[in-house]
């Protein structure tokens, strides 16, 4: 009893009180255990040892794209001279492809490079993009003077293969960086589990942050310091972001890739329409050798792979020619190797594009808030506190981003709840609906405010421009001010649209095709912007050939007024076509995995030698790497090739309450 005492006041009593030759003996006895038994090394937070270094990459790249798009509009017009129409036009040019190569990045990440590589290389190539940029407006000669009438052919090109260089870098960055983020948290840990959810919050916040400092911080430094300081903060701010990669590379967890879903789509495709065809000509062939016209019997399975499998898609009533791509039937040159399964999963991703062709307007009429909104809000009065400053009409943008911010608790905490007590909820579909409807009530409030500014105009409301050192139209004495409830409304619009697009395309897939329906929300934002540039064109040409110019170089000599009405009016006629096909679609029952990883599946290399400078430290609670092992769940043994969760994920995981819904962020 007194030897148990001693011990457990070891450290204490062991100064002061004589020890006999037994407890000498049995201490002595007693030490090399105790040495050769460590204690148990308390596992680190992945949140705060691993995450801070995607964080600040995060964080910068998303300062550098909006410090470079936010007022992109405005150098075009009052350096380059390009007019209001040409400039939007090429900004929403470089806006689609920047929403283009994502898709390209993410196959990249998914079957070649990796995450790691993929996030690094383009990194470095959306630096260079960055310092071109800068070292355009900074060198003498790549810019044009203020009296010229135009800019030079190699003066376009240098800006343009900037931005494009850019667009290119951001096709890497952007599917991969919250996939990768996801990568380091193990979903069998219950800390990791808690961790995760905390990791996007930090996350969104990061780009919150980002994009709020380039709205105002740096738009305001390319308005009133200098344009070559302007760019080269962006380009600092990249140069960090591989710098912060960089120094986690020790630390990471790497995804092994696999074989991309956006692959396996286009083969079972290619199959279908080869096989349907070979169908057809062997019809062909049989009427022409028997002379008989009417319908051919094919073999049992010939067309529906085999027993069964026919049966059960003649369930299926949409794109039924999609069961050829199962034929098993190698005799006849038929493309074998699919299972119903995997074709059934890319017709569920199929069935949604009349959803995806009816939601490209909407991203037309998005991409008006950094143009022609930014160029309306030039011919503004920005003056405050008596002139000692001058806001720059690119930071109006921060009453979208604040209204996102202010709406999302308010639908998630108010209006749902609200609409659930009285024993109803919006569909993905209605809120996307709505979101178009409330996107044309902001073309009608900027359309109503040009209106008013115009006539100002007319009425010889005019304020000098000594506040400004770059020629520029006339500033109408109208307050930028009145341009805030149509940005509110655009931010209402993606609360409803943006956020009901992505919840929809990730929903209504099955867990290994989401990444193929988030890049159909990826390639609609493309495609809208595209478009946009398009109804630019083409409004600009007809109205000039009719001799009414409506975005003329000065748009107070034009009707922007009437062209926010057009895209009103178009945007109404797409609203029409989303509810006729919204009213035929049927909602797919998906059963999703709700395990997105088990044990330590997550931890496979990269394909190809790892350096040693990224390879993950080991801990005691990891698993070998490279070690295939089973997990017995529920009496289900998964093997790390059978996890969904690992199967093309780039720009496939969403948090179940996205804060940041629109694209652009």
């Amino acid at each position: 009893m007194w030897h148990f005492y001693r011990c457990s006041c070891r450290g204490h009593l062991d100064k002061e009180l004589p020890m006999s030759n037994m407890d000498r003996e049995h201490s002595e006895m007693e030490a090399p255990l105790l040495e050769s038994a460590p204690l148990p090394e308390k596992r680190r937070s992945t949140l705060l040892t691993v995450c801070p270094f995607i964080l600040g990459n995060e964080f910068c790249e998303r300062l550098a794209f909006y410090g470079l798009m936010s007022n992109m509009v405005i150098y075009m017009t009052r350096i380059m001279h390009y007019d209001p129409a040409f400039a939007s036009v090429q900004l929403m040019l470089f806006e689609g492809t920047c929403y283009l190569t994502p898709i390209l990045g993410a196959w990249l990440a998914d079957s070649r490079w990796g995450r790691f590589y993929c996030i690094l290389v383009f990194s470095i190539i959306y630096f260079v993009g960055m310092v071109a940029l800068a070292l355009s407006a900074w060198i003498p000669g790549l810019t044009p003077d203020i009296d010229a009438d135009g800019s030079k052919w190699y003066q376009s090109a240098m800006l343009f293969g900037s931005l494009y260089i850019v667009a290119l870098g951001t096709g890497g960055i952007k599917p991969n960086v919250s996939a990768f983020g996801a990568d380091q948290f193990d979903e069998s840990d219950p800390q990791d589990r808690l961790e995760k959810k905390s990791f996007f919050n930090w996350f969104y916040f990061a780009i919150n942050w980002g994009s709020c400092l380039a709205v105002t911080v740096i738009v305001y430094i390319q308005d009133s310091v200098s344009w070559a300081i302007g760019f080269a903060i962006p380009a600092v701010a990249m140069a960090l972001a591989v710098i912060t990669f960089l120094a986690g590379s020790s630390l990471y967890t790497h995804v092994e890739p696999t074989e991309s879903p956006m692959t396996r789509v286009v083969k079972v495709l290619t199959a279908a329409a080869k096989n349907r065809w070979r169908a057809a000509r062997r019809r062909r062939a049989a009427r022409s050798r028997t002379g008989y016209s009417g319908p051919v019997n094919l073999p049992p399975g010939a067309l529906d792979g085999g027993p069964g499998i026919g049966a059960a898609m003649a369930r299926v009533h949409s794109y039924e020619w999609l069961q050829s791509a199962a034929e098993q039937s190698e005799d006849d040159g038929s493309i074998a190797g699919f299972t119903m399964e995997q074709v059934e999963e890319v017709r569920m991703v199929v069935r949604m594009l009349p959803i995806f062709v009816t939601t490209i307007f909407y991203w037309t009429i998005y991409s008006q808030m950094g143009s022609f909104f930014v160029v309306q809000g030039a011919s503004m009065d920005r003056v405050m506190f008596g002139g000692r400053f001058v806001i720059p009409s690119a930071s109006l943008a921060l009453f979208n981003t604040i209204s996102i911010i202010v709406l999302i608790p308010i639908y998630d905490r108010g209006v749902v709840p609200l609409l659930r007590l009285f024993g109803t909820k919006l569909s993905h579909l209605q809120r996307i609906g709505y979101g178009l409807l409330v996107c044309m009530l902001s073309m009608l409030a900027g359309a109503a405010v040009e209106w008013y500014r115009l006539r100002l105009f007319r009425q010889g409301a005019v304020l000098t421009n000594s506040a400004n050192r770059e020629a520029q139209p006339d500033i109408v004495d109208m307050s930028v001010f009145y341009q805030i409830p149509q940005y509110i409304l655009v931010g209402l619009s993606e609360v409803l649209a943006s956020i009901g697009q992505l919840e929809f395309f990730y929903d209504q897939a099955p867990d290994v095709m989401r990444s193929c329906s988030m890049a159909l929300q990826l390639l609609s934002v493309a495609i809208g912007s595209y478009l946009s540039g398009a109804v630019v064109l083409a409004v600009s040409y007809l109205s000039d050939y009719l001799g009414c110019d409506w975005l003329p170089q000065d748009l107070n000599y034009g009707r922007l007024d009437l062209f926010f009405l057009l895209l009103a009016g178009l945007t109404f006629v797409n609203l029409l076509l989303f509810v006729w096909v919204a009213r035929r679609y049927v909602y797919k029952d998906v059963p999703h995995a709700t395990k997105r990883h088990v044990g330590g599946l997550s931890l496979k290399p990269p394909r190809g030698p790892v350096p040693p400078w990224a390879l993950p430290r080991e801990t005691p609670d990891m698993p070998i790497r490279g070690q295939t092992t089973e997990i017995n769940i529920g009496g289900s043994h998964i093997r790390p090739e059978d996890d969904v969760g690992l199967y093309g994920r780039s720009v496939t995981f969403v948090p179940e309450s996205p804060s940041l819904p629109a694209p652009f962020r």
